[in-house]
């Protein structure tokens, strides 16, 4: 029997809508993202619109005072002495903003996530970046450890493919989100680094035959495009931490949850809750 492949990290944090319920997020650390100065925008099809995707807060800035110019403006209020204490539950900031078409339907959701970890870049990239953001240490915790599934090279060249190698990974994806809805599909994840920083892009491969289903008994489900996000681990000027931000930006078709705000009401828990995790195994791995 094919086991489902359990996603990685990166994919959790990036489609982290599980079966975790109710919003505990403050009120101050949720609204629409202050607009960026200098982004570089990426195209992505959501439901026939284009929806620009904005590239990282943080590039080749070296200067501890200009890397926290740039951060400031997402803390809402916050002092950066506070937002960067080292502690599991430090301040995780996160922005959500609905996409919509011109008529002011709803499409889907653009997400935008940052928060500091205390650990250096180095330490980091010794670890393998696709292995600490990607997931692949195994969770002892977990009753069977994360699967990882590649896909097969015959499987790559009939799709027309022929860029996989160390630096891109192809893998599916069968992620169930919050109790209602499976996701089936193709990810292509792209990971590159620099000296001072770390980056992971994901997407759906569109040409794969990507498909939703409904899971709580209704007889519903088609296919899905639509997602794709980066995330990125950047060392912070005299400090031994790393600024991890995140933000992607997802299709939610009308039928998933009959228009409702299901999504964005689960959505702040589950990435505030990533965002210890991955801290907490931080600090274990210590």
């Amino acid at each position: 029997m094919n086991r489902p492949v359990h996603p990685p990290l990166a994919v959790t944090l990036f489609l982290a809508v599980t079966t975790l319920a109710g919003f505990i997020g403050n009120r101050r650390a949720l609204g629409d993202e202050p607009p960026a100065d200098s982004a570089t925008p990426t195209t992505v099809q959501i439901a026939g619109q284009s929806v620009t995707l904005a590239e990282p807060t943080l590039g080749d800035e070296s200067d501890a005072d200009a890397q926290r110019r740039l951060i400031t403006p997402l803390l809402r209020g916050l002092s950066f002495n506070q937002f960067a204490r080292d502690s599991v539950v430090a301040p995780v900031r996160i922005y959500l903003r609905y996409i919509t078409n011109e008529a002011g339907d709803r499409l889907g959701h653009d997400v935008h996530v940052v928060f500091i970890i205390h650990e250096s870049l180095q330490t980091f990239s010794d670890q393998d970046i696709a292995q600490r953001l990607g997931g692949e240490v195994a969770d002892e915790t977990a009753e069977t450890p994360a699967e990882v599934d590649d896909v097969s090279a015959e499987t790559l060249q009939g799709l027309g493919i022929n860029d996989a190698g160390p630096q891109i990974r192809y893998r599916k994806l069968d992620f169930e989100l919050l109790d209602k809805v499976r996701l089936t599909g193709l990810l292509r994840i792209a990971q590159r680094s620099s000296a001072t920083q770390n980056r992971i892009d994901v997407s759906l491969v569109d040409r794969f035959d990507n498909r939703w289903q409904a899971t709580d008994g209704r007889e519903a489900g088609g296919e899905y495009s639509g997602f794709q996000g980066w995330l990125t681990a950047t060392a912070l000027a005299g400090m031994d931490a790393v600024f991890v931000e995140a933000r992607f930006v997802m299709h939610e078709p009308e039928q998933w949850f009959a228009g409702s705000n299901y999504v964005r009401s689960k959505l702040p828990l589950v990435l505030q809750q990533a965002a210890r995790d991955l801290r907490r195994r931080l600090k274990r791995d210590q």
